[in-house]
């Protein structure tokens, strides 16, 4: 069975299904908040600043990593359920890592420079060629990794 397989056995389970769906909505909303809301340049002021092809990117990242999130999610709380255990040795740390890379690359990518400088990364936006959604692909790739292997370990744990 593939790995997309698995993760619909697991969302067509009602509680793991709305735990996706809280915390994809939830992540969308901080997203949308952080970017639009909290910041001086609400939506029509920043597709004046950045474009509409960079507004439209922007907002399509950070959807597809509120997405992935949840659905990460809801595979750790399966293997909890059925295995009792997280059981990720290895993989804690990639989801650890890719959790902590969603979060801060969930609001735009020049309003969360202040909190890059948490990692003594905030001048280096000033360098990157795209403006900074290259922390957002970042994330993406990170959680579709450990979407990855966390699906293969739910798969081998659940026997699904």
């Amino acid at each position: 069975m593939s790995n997309i397989n698995t993760v619909g056995q697991v969302l067509k389970r009602p509680t793991l299904a709305i735990v996706t769906v809280i915390v994809s909505v939830g992540l969308g909303a901080l997203f949308w908040a952080l970017t639009f809301d909290f910041t001086p340049t609400p939506l029509p002021k920043y597709i004046q600043m950045y474009g509409i092809s960079f507004t439209l990117t922007t907002i399509m990242m950070g959807f597809a990593i509120a997405i992935l999130t949840g659905v990460n999610t809801a595979l750790v709380l399966c293997r909890k359920q059925m295995t009792g255990s997280l059981g990720f040795k290895k993989s804690a740390g990639s989801s650890a890592c890719s959790a902590l890379t969603g979060a801060i690359a969930s609001g735009c990518p020049v309003c969360t420079a202040p909190l890059l400088g948490v990692f003594g990364l905030g001048g280096a936006l000033a360098f990157l060629p795209f403006q900074g959604l290259e922390l957002k692909a970042i994330a993406i790739v990170a959680l579709g990794v450990t979407l990855y292997y966390t699906t293969k370990n739910v798969k081998m744990a659940c026997k699904m």
